[in-house]
């Protein structure tokens, strides 16, 4: 049997995949790069867009959807989807305020992780002038 034109094999030569490693490597460096330099809030940002380029070229040459448009399509539509899912959550953490004792409407007498203004003992966790137990 042979194959139709719409479903021949496509060939992708070595210069190509010697150029997608190329810019993989290329982009690993970038990424090791841009985590020794603070971006401020913009770090998740940046960290992602770099990893969505990666992934990318993975999926578009290595698993082959730039030859297969559906998948391409439903590749696509799925990175479209995330970025909404990543962006709205950024928006609502963006929006919350700190929960600090300090900005609570009624005082809290215990609050459990707060820093003590007392010593602490360092075997027990216990503050200085309470008994061991």
């Amino acid at each position: 049997m042979s194959q139709s034109a719409s479903h021949a094999a496509h060939i992708t030569g070595p210069k190509t995949y010697g150029a997608v490693l190329l810019g993989l490597l290329v982009l690993t460096v970038i990424t090791v790069q841009a985590s020794y330099i603070d971006f401020g809030s913009m770090n998740t940002v940046v960290a992602l867009i770099i990893a969505t380029i990666k992934a990318s070229l993975v999926a578009l040459f290595f698993m082959h959807l730039r030859h297969d448009k559906f998948n391409a399509v439903i590749f696509v539509g799925g990175l479209l989807f995330l970025s909404i899912f990543i962006i709205w959550t950024m928006f609502d953490l963006g929006t919350r305020e700190t929960i600090l004792p300090s900005n609570l409407k009624e005082p809290v007498l215990e609050f459990p992780g707060a820093p003590l203004n007392k010593p602490v003992r360092p075997s027990t966790g216990q503050p200085a002038g309470t008994p061991a137990p």
